[in-house]
């Protein structure tokens, strides 16, 4: 259904009422306003006041105003009714108008989408006959409003105007970078050549001295980007679609490099032309404006834009609209022309960033307390020095796991659960990743240094072998498995180095066949998935579907060998003289015995995850086992 002023107004369908008395109907003789709005909109903020002056001008005229929060940004239905309640009593505590709250998004989808309307706020006007006759934005109800009381404004040559305004001859300009796209094509063809090698990435380095416009030029033709997989932003290519449907032109202008223009415009193919920069020019500010006055005058067209560097052209634009903007650009905005229509821009919660951080992995970096629990050397110096080793370690972690998704991006979303990652996804800028990378390296030595050179070292070394391991070595096969062992192992080195405790050869050895079989497990996980789900072989990885068997006799074998090692120790004279009871430790054999067997047959039935390690963390028959060996040791001393 095609919602038009002259429509009949569909019906309200929200989940609650936070404000204001319940409506499940339209009364004859009343005038509605249906207002869309959301607590991130700074335009929805500007507009709350006139509402409520509306409201109680024309409340002996039989106005209602219904506000919709159909847009809140928020993982649940109940966090997201939690977060605008508590909004609404801090910020707008004693409305004289209904607010509703609609998570599931129906009314958006009869409202908003029917009638083409992506941006907010929107206002609907329904007059006393049940029938729409205003969409727009509400600083023109003023206006309207008097015209419906008096049942002249459906007909009127103003609400025609206002009901053509979509399908006008004035085309529809739209920026890519941020708005059209939820990323920017500069960082990703950067990112894309980085891995590539000296030659290439030393040309880039060369193309400085020609410009901005050089460069983007340079790797633009060195990258080689899937366009169909670039994160998209959907409001965005609705509001085109919409403005297509209507009959308009809509053109996309970019400061990014034309290659890159073209493609993308090929592959969505709803643009009536394009403008991008060359070799020479970087279409960006002014210069955007200039090309685009030329093209269709001043006031002559409509602009999508995202950020500072599009004022020249909003400022030249007929109507500017605004995709998640920060507020001091919302605020040049509304100063430059007076009111926008907001776009959502996908903006990131605080839980992005949790999960770019992989605040979940760092229960990997408690290895670094091993080397104390082992040498029982539990003094409160030690406590505080492992604690500043281990978030050393957690900010050294975040950094490469950024830093491997960033060089990931193509890879990440081509995979069924990767995609949804924050920087493959667009949830969080690529620049930002870029800056965070070196901010928590700095942070990570800052602490290391606190506590010794063997440990910065060591640190030092982590993150070499990491990164290594991020561009390169993972994907050669087996090599990736014992860096990956090697990795695990350097933590439980850096918790020696953190005290000065010597780490025993026993523990040594243990640890890299311990963390080898687990890392096999890795690798197993992965290819059975790709082999239950019908994939093909991954093309960056040097492990075939049909090695499935082999990697899982060598983590078998890795595992069991682990045994053996722990077995020795226990035998041995060295474990006289930590332990009261040494001959206790034995009961650790079968514990392990059953854990390393138990993990191979999870795997082997499809119920674990892609990481063994975050599983022997978070499993609760492993944290039974882990528990159990605490106590053996116990016992022992």
């Amino acid at each position: 259904m095609v919602l038009r002023i002259g429509s009949l107004a569909p019906p309200i369908k929200v989940e609650s009422w936070l404000r204001g008395q319940p409506l499940t109907s339209f009364q004859p003789g009343k005038v509605y306003i249906v207002e869309f709005w959301a607590t991130w909109c700074t335009p929805c903020m500007a507009a709350m006041p006139l509402l409520v002056q509306l409201q109680e001008k024309h409340k002996d005229s039989g106005l209602q105003v219904i506000g919709i929060a159909a847009h809140e940004r928020a993982r649940t239905a109940n966090e997201a009714r939690t977060k605008l309640d508590a909004w609404l009593t801090k910020n707008f505590p004693n409305p004289n108008y209904g607010i509703a709250f609609d998570y599931a998004g129906e009314m958006n989808n009869l409202w908003m989408e029917s009638s083409f309307s992506c941006g907010i706020p929107t206002s609907f006007v329904v007059d006393r006959d049940g029938y729409i006759a205003y969409i727009g934005h509400p600083m023109q109800l003023d206006d309207v409003l008097p015209k419906v009381f008096n049942g002249i404004w459906r007909t009127s040559d103003d609400a025609k105007a206002a009901d053509t305004e979509f399908p006008c001859d004035k085309p529809l300009v739209v920026d890519l970078d941020g708005s059209l796209l939820l990323t920017d094509v500069l960082y990703e063809s950067f990112l894309n050549v980085l891995p590539r090698g000296f030659h290439v990435n030393f040309a880039t380095i060369r193309a400085l001295a020609n410009g901005k416009a050089a460069v983007k030029h340079h790797l633009a033709q060195e990258s080689e980007l899937d366009y169909a997989t670039l994160p998209y932003n959907t409001c965005v290519l609705d509001f085109i679609r919409a403005a297509k449907a209507r009959g308009r032109n809509v053109y996309l202008a970019t400061a990014a490099n034309a290659k890159h223009a073209k493609a993308i415009a090929d592959h969505l193919g709803i643009f009536d032309g394009w403008f991008a920069s060359d070799a020479k020019n970087n279409l960006s500010g002014s210069l955007k404006a200039e090309i685009l006055t030329a093209s269709f005058g001043k006031s002559g067209f409509d602009y999508i834009g995202n950020g500072p560097s599009d004022f020249p052209v909003w400022k030249i634009a007929d109507k500017a609209y605004g995709v998640g903007l920060s507020n001091s650009t919302k605020s040049r905005l509304l100063a430059l022309k007076g009111h926008y229509v907001a776009l959502d821009g996908g903006n990131a919660g605080r839980w992005a960033w949790f999960k770019a951080l992989r605040v979940h992995q760092y229960v990997k970096n408690v290895l670094v307390f091993v080397p104390l629990a082992t040498s029982h050397q539990f003094t409160l110096a030690n406590l505080i020095t492992y604690v500043t080793g281990f978030l050393a370690f957690c900010a050294c972690a975040s950094a490469v796991y950024i830093l491997n998704d960033l060089l990931d991006l193509k890879a990440d979303r081509a995979h069924s659960s990767k995609r949804a990652r924050p920087f493959a996804s667009g949830l969080l800028q690529l620049r930002t990743g870029l800056l965070m990378v070196p901010a928590l390296l700095l942070f990570s030595l800052m602490l290391a240094t606190t506590i010794s050179p063997e440990f910065v070292n060591v640190l030092a070394g982590y993150f070499a072998l990491t990164s290594a391991y991020s561009v390169y070595l993972k994907r050669k096969m087996l090599v990736d498995v014992v860096v990956l062992a090697t990795l695990y192992t350097t933590r439980i080195v850096a918790g020696g180095a953190a005290a000065g405790i010597q780490i025993s050869q026993w523990l040594f050895i243990f640890s890299m066949f311990i963390f080898t079989s687990l890392a096999l497990v890795k690798r197993y996980v992965e290819l059975a998935t790709r082999l239950d789900r019908g994939l093909p072989d991954r093309p960056d990885r040097d492990y075939r579907i049909g090695d499935l068997d082999v990697v899982a006799a060598l983590a078998a074998a890795a595992g069991l060998n682990a045994i053996t090692i722990f077995a020795l120790y226990v035998a041995s004279p060295d474990v006289q003289i930590l332990y009261r009871h040494p001959k206790a430790l034995w009961l650790i054999c079968p514990i392990l015995l059953y854990w390393i067997g138990r993990v191979l047959m999870m795997a082997h039935r499809r119920l674990m995850d892609d990481d063994p390690i975050i599983f022997a963390l978070t499993d609760r028959i492993s944290a039974i086992a882990i528990a159990s060996i605490a106590a053996v040791v116990i016992i022992a001393i």
